[in-house]
């Protein structure tokens, strides 16, 4: 592993320590919920359920920024693919759930870590559309909502799955990171729709 390689993986074992840990050194809670936790434990409510908890979420996405940060074939600094984080695809037997935050850290840990230099990490078309609505309306044409015209080429998202049997619940947690378009000026091209980079998480409750 080269040093740019380590100043990277630095940076996110750092990136990720201070996401992680951050509220210990929170000021106590006054409110009803009582104490700060530490996201990475369990607490006594959470011991007994089959549902997936702060602790996978901070594991998962630590897991998934290391690893991009390791590939070069991802990760360059010359010609950063240019990415959106998508939307969740909930595959579980509880289709209601909100798994975006498995998304949202990991867009954020990308983004204070070092990687940030070798990832042209950029919103989605709704969210850059309605501020443009809100800031500009029709009062400057050039940068109407409809003017807008993203760069983006590719698309991180993630897969949740689960298998319930006999009082437990299995998880996989599957990120994918997919070309859209024909020719990719950035990054790794293969082809639209195809996969240039995955990983997941899993993990089994009883």
């Amino acid at each position: 592993m080269n040093a740019l390689n380590r100043l990277t993986l630095t940076a996110i074992c750092a990136a990720a320590t201070a996401l992680a840990v951050g509220c210990e050194t929170a000021p106590r809670n006054q409110g009803t919920s009582g104490y700060r936790m530490d996201p990475t434990h369990d607490s006594e409510a959470e011991l007994g359920s089959l549902d997936l908890r702060s602790a996978d979420l901070v594991a998962a996405t630590d897991k998934m920024a290391m690893d991009m940060a390791q590939r070069l074939d991802i990760s360059n600094r010359d010609n950063p693919p240019r990415i959106f984080f998508g939307e969740i695809e909930n595959e579980t037997s509880r289709p209601n759930r909100d798994y975006q935050i498995f998304l949202n850290r990991l867009r954020t840990l990308l983004g204070v870590a070092g990687t940030r230099h070798g990832l042209d990490i950029r919103r989605e078309r709704q969210f850059v559309e309605k501020q443009r609505a809100r800031e500009y309306g029709d009062k400057q044409p050039d940068r109407a909502p409809s003017a807008y015209r993203s760069e983006a080429e590719y698309v991180l998202t993630c897969v949740v799955s689960d298998l319930p049997s006999g009082g437990t619940n299995y998880y996989l947690l599957e990120y994918q990171l997919v070309q859209l378009v024909d020719v990719a000026e950035s990054g790794p091209d293969a082809g639209p729709g195809a996969i240039v980079w995955t990983n997941f998480y899993e993990v089994k409750y009883q």
